[in-house]
C-alpha cells in the first residue's frame, strides 16, 4: 500500500485524486522489482474500462481508444509502484481466445440468441470500435517476461449480454431485452438457470463446459510464451450483493441505476461466484498465483452506501450512433450505455491495485537465495533456499571466488528450490559467495558465506585453537585442575596446622 500511494502521490496528479477520488498514475518509480519486464493481459476489468484518460500505449496501433485502456488502470498503478517496465496488452471485450490457445482447440459453444458464440481456436480480437487486433495478447510475452497479471473469463461467460438481458424498466415488468429476443420471463434467472428447457443458455453449464477448458488452454499458452514469468491471475470483484432484494432496484432512466430484481441480482451474484471459483481452480492447476478480490470487495457492491462498482447510466437511442462516452448495448443500438457500467469505479480500481500490490510484495520477498548458516567449515554442509526463478528451469549453484559448481537442480513450478550443499574440503578459508543462476531466465541471486578451516568453527561450544597449538578448553581444564589442586593443598595445610595447634593446646 505504501508503494502504491507513493507512486500515486509522486505526481501532480495527486491533486486530481484528492479532488475527484480517482487514482493518478505516477510518471515513473523505483522499487524492489525496478526494471523487470511486466506484461498485463485480460479484459475490461483489467484495462480500466470507464476510466479516463485513455492510454496512448494501447496494443492496437492507430486505435488507442478501441480497447478503452486507461492510464489509471491497476496494471499501470502496479508498474509505477514497483518500477516495472510495463507492456499493457489489456483490452475491453477480450475473451480467452484473444489471449490465445496455442495450437489447441476447445469445445465449441452452442448457438444462442443472447450469449456470444465462442471460437474453438485462437482468434484476433475485434475492438469495441471495430478494429481487428494485429496480434494475440500472448504475443506480448517472451522468455524475458518477468511478471504477468491476467484477468479473463467474464466475456467468455457473456457477462455483458447477461446484464443487458436482465434489465427491466420496472419491477412490475419483465426483463425487456430478454422478452424482445426470447419471450416473457418473470426473471432472467428463469431463462439462464433452466438446463432442461434452455440448455444453450444454462450459465452454470457454460462455465463448466466452455469457460473452464478455455481458461486452461489460455493459461497453458501464457506459460508456454513466458516460461520464466511469475504469473498472477486476478479474480473479479463482487458486482451484485449477496442477499439482494427488490429494494435495490432503481429505474434505468436514473443515473447509476440498478435495473434488476432482487431474484436476478442474487442469481448474478451466485453465477459470478461460480465463475470466480472456476478461474481460481484453473490458476491453481496451472501453478499460477491466484489473487482473490471477491471477499475484499463484498461490502462495496451495487446497492451499498459506498459502491466500488458503477451502476448503469443509459438512454434510448433515436439516432444511428451513440453519444460520445456511450456505447450501444447491442448491435441494434437501440440503447446506449455510459462507459464503465457494472465495472469498478476509481475507488474500486484503487482497491484492486492495493490487493494486487500486496500479492506482488509477498512474492518479491521470496526472490533471492538464503543460506542456513553464515559460516561453514571446509567439507561441511549448508542448506540453500531460493525463489524468483522460472517454473521448472534448471538452476546452477556456484561457489565463488574461484568458481566451483556445487549443484544443478530444477526449480519447482513456483520457481523455488531448497537443497543441501557440500562445501569442497579444499575450499580456501575466508569470505566467499554462493551464486544461484537460472539457465533459462538468466536470473542470478547470491548470498555471502564464510568458509572456516576444517575442524574449526565459531559456533557456540566449539573449540578454538590457542597460540602454541593447545586447545583453550584443555588449558581451561588444566587451569581449573591446578586451581582445585592448589585449593585442596592449601586447605589440607590449614587443617594440619589447626590439628597441630589443637594438639599443643591439649598438652
Amino acid at each position: 500500500m505504501r508503494k502504491l500511494m507513493a507512486a500515486i502521490a509522486a505526481t501532480t496528479g495527486l491533486v486530481f485524486m484528492l479532488l475527484t477520488g480517482a487514482p493518478a498514475l505516477a510518471n515513473g518509480g523505483s522499487g524492489p522489482l525496478d526494471g523487470l519486464d511486466y506484461v498485463s493481459l485480460g479484459d475490461s476489468y483489467q484495462a480500466g474500462y470507464g476510466l479516463t484518460p485513455f492510454s496512448n500505449t494501447s496494443p492496437f496501433a492507430g486505435d488507442p481508444n478501441g480497447c478503452y485502456q486507461a492510464d489509471g488502470n491497476y496494471p499501470h498503478l502496479l508498474a509505477a509502484a514497483f518500477g516495472l517496465t510495463i507492456n499493457d496488452q489489456t483490452c475491453s471485450g477480450a475473451i480467452t481466445a484473444n489471449i490465445g490457445y496455442g495450437s489447441a482447440t476447445v469445445p465449441s459453444t452452442d448457438p444462442n440468441v443472447i450469449l456470444p458464440t465462442l471460437p474453438d481456436v485462437s482468434t484476433l480480437q475485434v475492438t469495441l470500435s471495430g478494429m481487428t487486433a494485429p496480434q494475440l495478447q500472448s504475443a506480448g510475452l517472451s522468455t524475458d517476461t518477468d511478471v504477468v497479471t491476467v484477468g479473463i473469463g467474464g466475456n467468455d461467460l457473456g457477462f455483458s449480454s447477461i446484464a443487458t438481458a436482465c434489465m427491466r424498466l420496472s419491477l412490475s415488468s419483465d426483463p425487456a431485452y430478454l422478452e424482445y429476443k426470447v419471450g416473457a420471463f418473470d426473471n432472467c434467472k428463469d431463462y439462464f438457470d433452466d438446463e432442461t428447457t434452455y440448455p444453450s443458455a444454462y450459465l452454470a453449464g457454460r462455465i463448466t463446459d466452455s469457460v473452464a477448458p478455455r481458461l486452461a488452454q489460455s493459461f497453458a499458452e501464457i506459460r508456454a510464451a513466458a516460461p520464466n514469468a511469475q504469473v498472477f491471475v486476478v479474480g473479479y470483484p463482487q458486482v451484485a450483493p449477496d442477499g439482494a432484494t427488490d429494494a435495490c432496484f432503481t429505474e434505468p432512466t436514473t443515473p447509476d441505476a440498478v435495473p434488476y430484481s432482487g431474484v436476478d441480482l442474487q442469481f448474478l451474484h451466485d453465477i459470478e461466484q461460480q465463475l470466480d471459483d472456476t478461474i481460481e481452480a484453473a490458476a491453481v492447476a496451472a501453478n499460477f498465483t491466484f489473487i482473490p478480490t471477491w471477499d475484499q470487495t463484498a461490502g462495496h457492491t451495487l446497492c451499498t452506501p459506498e459502491p466500488w462498482i458503477n451502476g448503469i447510466t443509459l438512454y434510448i437511442n433515436t439516432s444511428s450512433d451513440c453519444n460520445p462516452g456511450y456505447l450501444p448495448a447491442d448491435s441494434e443500438k437501440w440503447v446506449c450505455v455510459k462507459l464503465g457500467a457494472l465495472h469498478p469505479n476509481e475507488g474500486g480500481v484503487l482497491e484492486i491495485a492495493n490487493i494486487v500490490e500486496q500479492a506482488v510484495t509477498d512474492w518479491a520477498a521470496t526472490r533471492g537465495v538464503t543460506a542456513s548458516a553464515s559460516e561453514v567449515a571446509q567439507g561441511g554442509q549448508v542448506t540453500l533456499s531460493g525463489g524468483g526463478f522460472g517454473a521448472g528451469e534448471t538452476v546452477e549453484i556456484w561457489l565463488n571466488s574461484t568458481p566451483v559448481l556445487l549443484s544443478s537442480l530444477p526449480a519447482s513450478a513456483s520457481g523455488t528450490f531448497s537443497t543441501t550443499l557440500t562445501i569442497p574440503a579444499d575450499a580456501a578459508p575466508g569470505a566467499h559467495t554462493i551464486v544461484a543462476t537460472g539457465l533459462s531466465s538468466g536470473r542470478s541471486f547470491s548470498t555471502p558465506i564464510t568458509i572456516t578451516a576444517s575442524g574449526s568453527s565459531s559456533g557456540g561450544g566449539a573449540s578454538v585453537l590457542a597460540e602454541g597449538g593447545m586447545d583453550t578448553t584443555a588449558l581451561q581444564l588444566v587451569g581449573l585442575s591446578g586451581l582445585l589442586g592448589t585449593t585442596l593443598i592449601a586447605g589440607g595445610a590449614v587443617l594440619m596446622l589447626r590439628r597441630r595447634r589443637g594438639m599443643s593446646t591439649d598438652r
